[in-house]
């Protein structure tokens, strides 16, 4: 065994010198024979550009005649007439009314309670009293009720006399007028009314004006339509005249 490892470590340095000096070699080798490449190169010669045939230029024509200048008379510049527009007419302003009012409220008073006649007044009297001095259809109407009711009493004797009343709760309020009362128009109307036996309105007349014909109008269309309660004298019904004033107020 002793003597086989110095001859194997003997091969082994043997081998390696060996290959060291196979690699060298090589290396020398390569760089000291290079490889040659061959470049092959061939020469060719243009065609002769064509060049372009260039013609002279014609001579420039002799110059012109200078042209006479004419002498440019002056005119007047001409003034155009501009017409004046006419001023437009005055815009007249308009008054703007006030807004409308809350509605207003209609009461139609009732009439105050007249003195019954007194005990030595007679009944004859007491129909002269009561009829229409101005209206012929309205007094001839109450002259034969007012007979009959004569007829069936005794002369001499006074009978309590009870004035007709509206029924307020049944009548429709009279009509405020939209343009009285954007105006402000207010005041009092007091009509005298002919009540008819049955309650009905038989004929009416403006005894005080509100001033104001549109008051006026809407107080007699609306009485025109009332019921009234009849009057009586005594336990008899008899027709008359009475007086209604219709107030209208903006409150």
């Amino acid at each position: 065994m002793k003597r086989i490892l110095p001859a194997f470590v003997a091969a082994v340095l043997v081998h390696a010198a060996l290959l060291t000096v196979d690699s060298r070699w090589l290396i020398r080798h390569d760089t000291l024979s290079p490889r040659t490449q061959v470049i092959a190169m061939r020469l060719m010669q243009r065609p002769p550009v064509a060049q372009p045939n260039i013609q002279p230029l014609p001579a420039p024509p002799p110059p012109l005649p200078p042209i006479p200048v004419k002498q440019v008379l002056k005119t007047k510049p001409v003034v155009k007439k501009t017409r004046v527009a006419a001023k437009p007419p005055p815009i007249k302003k308009v008054a703007v009314l006030p807004p409308p009012r809350p509605p207003a409220r209609m009461t139609a008073v009732q009439p105050s309670p007249e003195p019954p006649p007194p005990s030595a007044m007679t009944e004859s009297e007491t129909q002269d009293r009561h009829e229409s001095p101005t209206t012929v259809k309205a007094a001839a109407a109450a002259t034969p009720r007012e007979k009959e009711h004569v007829s069936g009493e005794k002369p001499g004797t006074a009978a309590t006399v009870v004035k007709a009343t509206p029924r307020y709760h049944h009548n429709p309020p009279p009509e405020y007028p939209s343009l009285a009362r954007k105006r402000g128009y207010q005041g009092t109307v007091v009509l005298e009314v002919f009540v008819e036996t049955d309650g009905r309105v038989g004929d009416l007349r403006i005894i005080e004006s509100s001033r104001h014909r549109l008051l006026d109008r809407s107080a007699m269309k609306a009485v025109r339509r009332w019921q009234f309660q009849p009057g009586r004298r005594g336990d008899r019904i008899i027709a008359m005249w009475v007086r209604v004033p219709v107030q209208f107020s903006l409150k």
